[in-house]
């Protein structure tokens, strides 16, 4: 009798356990909802001139960063995307600038399903048309000998593009636990874009910013990299600070008409670096710029 109930303990153990187990370790799967931004950088180098670029030419492109929807990646950094040269106008005479766009087509999830895109990039060359107007009435010379510059989109150059329908992404065997983000303490410096701020004026002098140091750290502040070159640094303006705990949180700013002659139509990296401190300590930014 006791080695038939010792079983039907042990029984009841490997049930309870199996049981445990299916609770604990389950399949997943994380909805991609519609208009997911996915941001796109370009690998290859492209000049609306000649016959360099057609209408319709694929262009080698991948996913610049991953995209993360409820704590899992969906979509993975460097996953290859489909994208085309949707119209292309080449530099005229007049001093007609060039244009070009390109649109995204398709990525893929990281359970390996094909993912619609839509949206892309468009540049413009540069105009001449007021130069090759005034000297055609200074020296009453035709238009054509003064062209237009080209559209020119450099490798690397980053843009945005969206998901075009929801989807169920398989993200794999999902260990339940709680996770405790700890992630800060080992942060020395985090930035925040006061967009609300922007767009809550209808013509604004400064972007506004948000930064949180250590109380004993010293603090002086500057943007030193765009879009990961180094410039002369641009040094921020203090509003305000107050401490928070064992932290200072700082309003800085800098008036937009300097920022921008620096920054490109798009998508645009920002580096505010901590330039009182020896070892350069920095946080990154990501804005999408329209000029």
């Amino acid at each position: 009798m006791r080695y038939l109930r010792l079983r039907q303990a042990i029984s009841l153990l490997v049930i309870f356990s199996f049981l445990l187990q299916v609770q604990l370790a389950f399949a997943s799967t994380v909805k991609l909802p519609t208009d997911t931004r996915v941001y796109i950088e370009t690998k290859e180098a492209l000049i609306a001139k000649g016959d360099r670029i057609q209408q319709g030419q694929m262009v080698r492109a991948k996913v610049w960063r991953d995209v993360i929807v409820d704590g899992h990646v969906l979509i993975a950094a460097g996953t290859p995307v489909v994208a085309k040269v949707d119209q292309v106008k080449k530099r005229k005479i007049a001093g007609v600038k060039g244009q070009m766009s390109i649109r995204a087509l398709e990525t893929e999830s990281i359970d390996g399903k094909e993912i619609q895109l839509s949206g892309g990039y468009h540049k413009e060359g540069k105009s001449r048309m007021a130069l090759s107007i005034s000297l055609a009435v200074i020296v009453f010379l035709p238009l054509i000998f003064i062209p237009g510059k080209a559209a020119e989109l450099p490798a690397g150059t980053v843009f945005d593009a969206y998901v075009d329908r929801s989807m169920h992404i398989d993200v794999g065997e999902v260990t339940k636990s709680e996770k405790v983000n700890l992630t800060y303490l080992s942060s020395e410096m985090s930035t925040e874009f006061l967009y609300e701020k922007l767009t809550a004026q209808e013509k604004p002098k400064y972007f506004e910013f948000e930064i949180t140091v250590p109380q004993e750290a010293e603090w002086k502040f500057a943007i030193d990299r765009i879009n990961s070159d180094s410039i002369k640094p641009i040094k921020l303006d203090v509003i305000s600070q107050t401490i928070e705990d064992d932290e200072v949180v700082i309003n800085a700013r800098v008036k937009i008409k300097t920022l921008v002659k620096k920054l490109a139509k798009g998508i645009n990296t920002i580096e505010i670096a901590n330039v009182a401190q020896d070892e350069r300590v920095a946080s990154k930014l990501t804005l999408d710029i329209e000029i």
